[in-house]
């Protein structure tokens, strides 16, 4: 099974240094292969018009190979928070693609 990982600068979030070693690390462990890691530039506008998670999206829909779309949950609440299951029911419906948070 294909998966990529979108990283993410918040304060919230651990370092993308962290965030890259707990995805690499979780598809060690559930034997995945890690496709491509998309890395936020750090900008901070809307989330879904960052450079990065457009790209991510781009990616899924042409690639037509990935399976799963992993990310590093924030410690506290935060917006970001509040669009994941909007950005589940929509990589599931329209990609078939399944968000996995990664701990």
């Amino acid at each position: 099974m294909n998966a990529i990982g979108y990283i993410r600068i918040s304060p919230h979030l651990k370092t993308i240094g962290d965030q890259e070693i707990a995805i690499k690390k979780f598809c060690t462990e559930k034997g995945l292969n890690l496709l491509m890691l998309f890395k936020d530039s750090g900008e901070y506008n809307e989330d879904r018009e960052r450079e990065s998670w457009l790209a991510v999206e781009e990616y899924v829909q042409y690639s037509g190979e990935v399976n799963f779309l992993l990310f590093v949950l924030p410690e506290k609440i935060t917006r970001y928070n509040k669009l994941i299951d909007d950005v589940q029911d929509h990589f599931r419906r329209k990609y078939n693609v399944l968000l996995v948070a990664v701990v």
